[in-house]
């Protein structure tokens, strides 16, 4: 009789510790997927589009044409840490690394998926999708 309670004691306590890994297996997917919404919305975000309908936002300006943007338009990053290039081309060198907060003006000209920009940092090229009419 003391066997066969040892042995459901036993196998109690073992059936205890595999819910409990379930459970913690269980909260960290939880938060894995929490993660990666969030990343996806801050691509789609990066991208111009829309959350609620997966297609392209219709904000004021999804930089995708100067005729949205004029001569003196107010810019600002969509996200930190954007390049501040010399010249039309990711090759090029870089002039300034730019914070979100920092406010660049166009002076009316693109070229090959760039805005041209004065800044803080200097006269130079931004990535047109990296940026927002602020």
């Amino acid at each position: 009789m003391d066997r066969i309670f040892i042995a459901s004691v036993i196998f109690l306590l073992l059936s205890l510790l595999a819910h409990a890994d379930l459970a913690q297996d269980l909260r960290q997917l939880r938060n894995t997927i929490s993660e990666t919404s969030k990343t996806g919305k801050e691509l789609g975000d990066l991208a111009g589009y829309s959350n609620e309908t997966n297609s392209p936002a219709k904000s004021t300006i999804t930089s995708s044409t100067v005729s949205e943007m004029r001569e003196g338009d107010v810019l600002v990053g969509k996200i930190a840490n954007i390049k501040l290039y010399q010249e039309a081309d990711k090759k090029a060198k870089v002039l300034a690394r730019l914070g979100r907060s920092d406010e660049l003006i166009f002076t009316g000209v693109e070229s090959n998926g760039f805005y041209s920009v004065a800044s803080n940092g200097g006269d130079g090229w931004v990535e047109k999708m990296l940026v927002k009419k602020r």
